[in-house]
């Protein structure tokens, strides 16, 4: 096609212009980017410049005696952190990481560099909150920050972190996202703005410099991260609301120590994601007991809001403190079929009373149904496989083969209308459901079994005692023999052996992790296969598959061979089942004070833990026993041995709950195999 020359210069001329508008169009966002940039900067500034009055440095405080004239006076006992002024008349918030629980006071530095005395007045144990007071002079008023609606708080704004824990002239500040509303059980937001030790205490704003809330390390427990503090820095960081702190300042003004509040219950799976909130137990004198909550009891609402999670749940009560009371809705299984409906209002504790572990004295048979005579599995019911000697159920009569298919308390009342009163009994489905009941009640507790002999059905009631603190002897064993294998795992350069007894494939095994020398390497290592010699008899006996671990480095444990473990674990599992209720850990020596500290590692899954010629590691932190997170502890001593700590180990276990056995003095190198894997069978009393 061919163009006139009027044409040509039309279309030259608007190409020209096209190009003119496009490079000005260019021009335009490069200028527009750049200026988006300077106003976030700007904005950015305003934010701090307006919440900065209000945040301080925290320096703790011990006491000295050294004051003059023998006065007490500060003097600084770690690194500074942060605070916040939360009201003008001198308050101020921080963290328990900058005033620990047994600090009475710290200095405050203001941002005018003026340092004062602080008491602490006031705590939050849930939350890690600390308040302080500064005794301001007459007339003297302290700025407070303007804080954000929770109600406008939305996932993905801006959010700075503020601290002063560097420099009193001008804040340190994070910038980043609110990642999610409702973390830590519901105590906190979430951002990814850079949180550490020297913005704790300081304000998490919003882009128009508001407070959202306090930086606290507060822990991620799911994720076995109990200190909170691991996570700093890491782009995972928490702040309580400010609106929760404000709705307790007045408390915490006066004095008080809130503590978290307690309901006082198991659940039956440890999956606090996907698992219903189905009640194994319920502490005996707890809020939960005198409400009249029972063990399988799925509890379906809390506080109005549905709970269909145990995760649901424990977002409900998590943020709750001690003396708050909560409303709840379970589902109660009927014996007739289906169930009913109950209400309960159940009103928060700080502490529960001591428990101890009480037990029947029945060991129950590892298989998961109870067989008729020709083979096939009868539903509900759990066998009694072995009865414990002279214990509770052995003197009320209880037999081997006797099958357990309900339980309830026994109210020693037997006028009309009295079994209704106490409610229907608990079906026993599983040795789990027995424990999970048994372990709700205090030692001496009469209960009332229905126990099927035969073609006849007994109620035989029982007082339950406390668990022996030392395996009872002549555990029964069966006829059997085993075999060494490597366990061999994904990831695990040195797999552990494993002595593996024969037999069914499907009776579940009990599980026993033994730490003797570290095996080393090369040759030593496979001249270790000896090691398992002793363990062949007695794991056949008694149905214990014992591991003997590989170790990283060929001297010594080390937490690295931890996570080896917990994968030879699973490779055992995929090989037999495991019976949960019959897996411990040993150690001889430095693999005695190992070995507890990977019983720490593995949790509640680990029933028993036995030192041998070894006293608790130094770091060793004892939680009272819990239904559920208990274990049973043995010494066992050589006559060469002299362990002064062990006393002193011994009293600090049964302190807290736990029944502590010693075993028969060794002799020579050879582990006691036969009364450890008995007593591993004996884990199994219920």
């Amino acid at each position: 096609m061919k163009f006139s020359l009027w044409q040509t210069v039309v279309l030259s001329a608007f190409a020209i212009s096209t190009a003119v508008a496009a490079l000005i169009v260019t021009a335009a966002a490069v200028a527009s980017a750049d200026t988006l940039g300077l106003e976030e900067e700007a904005a950015f500034r305003r934010a701090v410049d307006r919440v900065a009055p209000a945040v301080v440095r925290i320096e703790p405080a011990g006491l000295s005696e050294a004051g003059i004239g023998g006065a007490a006076e500060a003097a600084p006992a770690t690194g500074p952190s942060s605070g916040l002024v939360v009201d003008p008349a001198g308050w101020v918030v921080t963290t328990a990481f900058a005033v620990p629980t047994d600090a009475t006071q710290a200095i405050v530095m203001l941002p005018d560099g003026t340092r004062q005395a602080a008491r602490a007045v006031g705590r939050d144990l849930a939350r890690g909150l600390v308040l302080l007071k500064i005794e301001l002079a007459p007339g003297i008023s302290l700025p407070v920050a303007e804080t954000a609606p929770r109600s406008e708080l939305a996932v993905g704004q801006w959010t700075l972190a503020v601290g002063r824990a560097w420099s009193t002239t001008a804040p340190s500040v994070a910038i980043g996202i609110l990642s999610a509303k409702n973390r830590a059980w519901g105590r906190a937001v979430q951002t990814d703005a850079s949180v550490s030790p020297a913005n704790y205490g300081g304000p998490l704003v919003d882009i128009e410099g508001r407070v959202i809330g306090i930086l606290a390390p507060l822990p991620a427990d799911t994720a076995g991260m109990m200190a909170g503090t691991e996570l700093y820095d890491s782009g995972i960081g928490f702040a309580v609301p400010i609106a929760d702190i404000s709705s307790v300042l007045p408390r915490l003004m006066n004095g008080e120590t809130l503590r978290p509040g307690i309901l006082g219950i198991g659940y039956s799976s440890r999956d606090p994601f996907t698992a219903p909130a189905n009640i194994a137990t319920c502490r005996v004198g707890s809020p939960a007991a005198k409400a009249g909550l029972r063990p399988g009891d799925t509890v379906v609402t809390a506080a109005g809001q549905p709970v269909t999670r145990i995760a649901e749940l424990r977002h409900v009560l998590a943020p709750r403190y001690a003396g708050d009371t909560v409303e709840l809705v379970v589902d109660r299984p009927q014996k007739a079929g289906g169930s009913v409906r109950v209400s309960a209002r159940a009103t928060l504790v700080a502490e529960l009373p001591p428990w101890r572990r009480p037990m029947l004295g029945i060991v129950p048979d590892r298989s998961a149904g109870v067989e008729k005579a020709d083979g096939k599995e009868k539903s509900g019911g759990v066998r009694v496989q072995w009865l414990w000697p002279e214990g509770p159920a052995a003197r009320a009569g209880v037999r081997e083969g006797d099958v357990v298919e309900s339980i309830i308390e026994a109210t020693g009342n037997d006028q009309p209308g009295a079994a209704e009163q106490a409610g229907d009994p608990l079906r026993v489905a599983s040795p789990a459901a027995l424990a999970g009941f048994v372990g709700g009640t205090e030692v001496g507790q009469m209960v009332r079994l229905s126990i099927r002999r035969g073609e006849k059905i007994l109620p035989i009631e029982i007082a339950t005692a406390a668990l022996a603190a030392d395996p009872p002897p002549n555990v029964p064993t069966v006829a059997g023999t085993a075999r060494v294998e490597r366990l061999e795992a994904p990831e695990v350069a040195k797999p552990p052996l494993v002595v593996m007894p024969a037999g069914d494939a499907r009776t579940p095994l009990g599980v026993l992790i033994y730490f003797g020398p570290p095996p080393g390497t090369g040759d030593k290592a496979d001249a270790n296969a000896a090691l398992a010699e002793p363990w062949l008899a007695a794991a056949a006996q008694h149905n214990v598959a014992v591991i003997l671990p590989g170790a990283d480095d060929p001297q010594r444990w080390s937490r690295m061979d931890i996570a080896a473990l917990a994968r030879s674990l699973e490779s055992l599992r995929t090989r037999r089942p495991i019976d949960p209720a019959r897996v411990a850990v040993a150690g001889r020596g430095a693999g005695g004070a190992f070995a507890w500290l990977v019983a720490d590692a593995l949790g509640p899954a680990v029933r028993g833990v036995a030192l041998l010629d070894s006293a608790l590691p130094r770091q060793a932190t004892i939680e009272a026993a819990e239904p559920g997170r208990s274990r049973w502890v043995l010494f066992g001593q050589s006559a060469a041995q002299s362990l002064p700590k062990l006393a002193a180990d011994r009293k600090r276990l049964e302190d807290n709950g736990f029944p502590v056995g010693i075993l028969p003095e060794m002799l020579g190198e050879t582990p006691p195999a036969a009364d450890l894997c008995g007593w591993v069978e004996a884990l199994g009393v219920l």
